[in-house]
């Protein structure tokens, strides 16, 4: 097949598999990367991406404190946000253009580093619809695993490109390509195995051709030509048992993806399984190559098997709420890092929060679950309880900017505004550029009829949060009431 129609053929397959929901949300961290990421939304903080991790613009993420620098990410998301602003429909299809160009990628590199490009093709298309990508394809905040094996595989194309060609160019590319990789997500350091892996594979089927080529020279010249098989010398026997060398190719290329798993696999406290795979979208890559092996009948019973779990799959991405329940479903557990993220926005059971607060060890993650207990009080109009799990709340951390912001909601309410503008302003000391607190600055200087306070606040806050539209007509009624 022509490269164009193999791209168009992979393009379909994306297209039906993970067309995007038609009410499709923004969930889990894309809460706290995309929705409320200041950076990637006012052009003037365009240049503090290159100097902030990925959720340092907001401190409500909590427990989440690695250090993820991902530069490139977040400015693949400017995009996206001037054109689709708030859509998460239209992020979506930014994921499936990723994903459709790394299978095309794959096909690529697969094809031309065994010179069988069939191959290629039949590890593209199981690439495509392995259920696992749907973590990856319709999650926002996955693309950085997409993004980054993006560019790896382009590097590699480019290496092996340099490799045949003898040029410089395909090993400076291949270099700038590592690089950006390594800016979009810290994982990106092991795709230098990977780079050692395709130059020993292509040395070695190199090697091999030169050989044949030496036995057809002498073989002629003695009269008796013998020529091998076209393209290199790894074959699929008929009988579907895979060439020795694939085989290891394959086990080698999984090794590599989930070697940094295993390495942060102790600091991520009840990793769920799913989220688990959502890491391993590149190593997949190897699984698929070796499934691509077999007789012809098990290539095309695995895709239809997958591309029907990713379809079924598809229906659970429209709200937070449906996700919950079927992430709930496919766990070991029954609370994970998955669960923890929506249910601290959702959960209203309070025997259930308090016994995860009892659970939890970590100081962040209880302060979490204890300002999720004061709001949910504050809900039912209990404000003395409400009060007293988010004053536990900031004890357990006193940088919890929601809880102070929410304590100074309690005050106003109770008619103690001096405490409240208190709680407010030691919530600002910690972090000026936090929408939620300008936004409550600004309604209560609003309600103290301190215009100018309150228009410094507002306008303050819709710089770091265009989208807010509470701020927005807030700064409307003031702006005429001058």
């Amino acid at each position: 097949m022509k490269a164009w129609l193999v791209a168009i053929l992979l393009a379909v397959v994306c297209l039906g598999v993970y067309w995007p929901q038609r009410h499709a949300e923004f969930v889990l961290d894309d809460y706290y990367t995309v929705v409320r990421n200041p950076l990637i939304k006012n052009p003037s903080l365009y240049k503090n991406i290159w100097t902030s991790r990925l959720f340092d613009a907001n401190p409500s993420s909590g427990y989440i404190k690695f250090g993820y620098y991902r530069p490139v990410l977040q400015c693949s998301w400017i995009l996206d946000y001037r054109l689709f602003a708030l859509n998460a429909r239209g992020w979506q299809w930014m994921n499936l253009l990723v994903h459709a160009i790394n299978c095309f990628l794959i096909y690529l590199l697969i094809g031309q580093l065994f010179g069988q490009m069939p191959l290629g093709l039949k590890t593209a298309l199981l690439f495509c619809v392995l259920p696992t990508q749907e973590w990856v394809v319709r999650y926002v905040t996955g693309r950085g695993d997409e993004l980054s094996a993006l560019f790896a595989l382009a590097a590699m194309v480019m290496m092996l490109w340099g490799f045949k060609k003898g040029s410089k160019k395909g090993y400076v590319l291949a270099f700038v390509f590592l690089a950006l990789a390594a800016l979009t997500r810290e994982v990106a350091i092991s795709y230098i195995l990977y780079t050692f892996l395709i130059s020993r594979s292509f040395i070695n089927c190199h090697s091999r051709i030169n050989c044949h080529s030496r036995i057809i020279c002498h073989s002629r010249e003695s009269g008796n030509p013998v020529y091998p098989s076209p393209g290199y010398p790894i074959k699929t026997s008929g009988d579907g048992k895979v060439s020795g060398n694939i085989n290891r190719f394959s086990l080698y290329w999984v090794l590599i993806g989930i070697l940094p798993m295993l390495l942060i696999w102790h600091n991520i406290p009840k990793q769920g399984n799913v989220l688990a795979l959502h890491i391993l979208y590149f190593a997949s890559v190897g699984l698929c190559l070796w499934m691509a092996q077999l007789r012809l009948r098990w290539v095309v019973i695995f895709f239809t098997l997958f591309a029907g779990v990713s379809c079924y799959q598809g229906r659970f991405w429209t709200t937070e709420e449906a996700l919950l329940r079927h992430t709930r479903s496919l766990e070991w557990w029954p609370r994970t890092v998955v669960d923890q993220q929506l249910l601290m926005r959702y959960d209203d059971d309070i025997p259930g929060i308090k016994d995860m607060v009892e659970q939890s060890q970590n100081p962040l993650i209880k302060s979490m679950w204890l300002r999720r207990l004061g709001v949910v009080f504050f809900e039912h109009r209990d404000l003395a309880n409400a009060r007293e799990y988010l004053v536990r709340s900031l004890s357990a951390n006193p940088f919890d900017v929601d809880s102070l912001d929410a304590l100074a909601v309690i005050c106003h309410y109770k008619g103690q505004e001096d405490e409240s503008l208190k709680y407010l302003e030691r919530a600002l000391a910690i972090n000026p550029a936090y929408p939620d607190t300008l936004k409550t600055l600004g309604i209560y200087y609003y309600i103290h009829k301190d215009l100018p306070q309150a228009r410094d606040f507002l306008s303050r806050c819709l710089f770091f949060d265009p989208d807010n539209p509470q701020a927005r007509k807030l700064l409307e009624l003031v702006n005429k009431a001058n």
